[in-house]
């Protein structure tokens, strides 16, 4: 993939470059600021992020909140696409010659095939992620995270729930889930890890339209209810019985679980999946 037109205010706004560089802006943007929705809209949160990027990482004293094939902004942000960046500045990660951008970079660089956790998985695995995460309208980035978190780390397709709720495999699908795919646990067990990922991709699709974010994607395998809500925005409130069960995401104990609360070790692994020996 590569970018192909203008991204952000006024800028032609191909929903597969506008994806494309919300990718690339979420790699750079650190915690505790919030990723952004990989929904392929260059809406106000992507403009303002871009604009915060040519700020604080590419030295603009005017920022205009426009991504150029060729452009400075772009050359500076397709580095993500394949270098793990090493330190930081304000809401990004930043690559250690970003001083200014080199000028040898090509117009319209093509982004490698690079993703979180990629270095970790077999390259037939890694592709059929993109074909997944492409058929869902989902970034590969969020659905490997998710996966990361969901089998600690080790994309096994018969990793089971240590808490023995019959949980199995890439997404920790339950029995009945299972059985509502068609499958069982043991049955998906069995499985190669690619094989697994056409259920992955049978679990999420009836949600597709609606994953735009990394809550979302965990969302979808933990309570689907919660999808779309407000990262912010209350799911549990103390006193109610799902509350009860899940207190222990309540970290500040203020007596509300939000998605993001829920979400943060999900981003964790994120973080830590674009790191160098992860992402690949």
């Amino acid at each position: 993939m590569k970018l192909t037109g203008s991204v952000g205010f006024r800028a032609q706004n191909f929903r597969d470059d506008v994806r494309l560089v919300q990718e690339l802006l979420n790699r750079a943007t650190r915690v505790p600021w919030t990723l952004l929705a990989v929904d392929g809209l260059a809406g106000p949160n992507t403009i303002n992020r871009i604009k915060d990027f040519q700020r604080n990482v590419v030295g603009f004293s005017k920022p205009d909140g426009r991504v150029d094939v060729g452009g400075r902004t772009w050359r500076s942000l397709a580095r993500y696409a394949e270098e793990t960046p090493v330190y930081f500045r304000g809401t990004f990660s930043v690559h250690p010659t970003e001083t200014g951008v080199r000028a040898a970079e090509p117009a319209a660089r093509p982004a490698t095939d690079a993703i979180a956790w990629g270095a970790k998985v077999s390259p037939a695995f890694k592709r059929r992620v993109r074909e997944v995460a492409a058929n869902l309208g989902i970034s590969p980035d969020f659905l490997m995270s998710c996966m990361a978190f969901e089998t600690g780390e080790t994309f096994s397709p018969s990793i089971k729930n240590a808490a023995g709720s019959g949980a199995t495999g890439l997404i920790q699908f339950m029995p009945r889930t299972a059985k509502g795919l068609g499958t069982t646990t043991e049955a998906l067990a069995k499985m190669t890890a690619e094989k697994q990922l056409d259920y992955v991709e049978k679990y999420f699709l009836p949600y597709k339209g609606k994953l735009k974010t990394l809550e979302d994607i965990y969302m979808a395998i933990l309570y689907p209810a919660a999808i779309g809500m407000d990262p912010a925005a209350a799911l549990f409130r103390q006193g109610s019985k799902t509350y009860e069960q899940n207190s222990g995401f309540d970290k500040n104990r203020d007596g509300v679980i939000t998605p993001a609360e829920i979400s943060v070790k999900v981003r964790q692994k994120y973080e830590k999946g674009l790191q160098k020996g992860y992402l690949g």
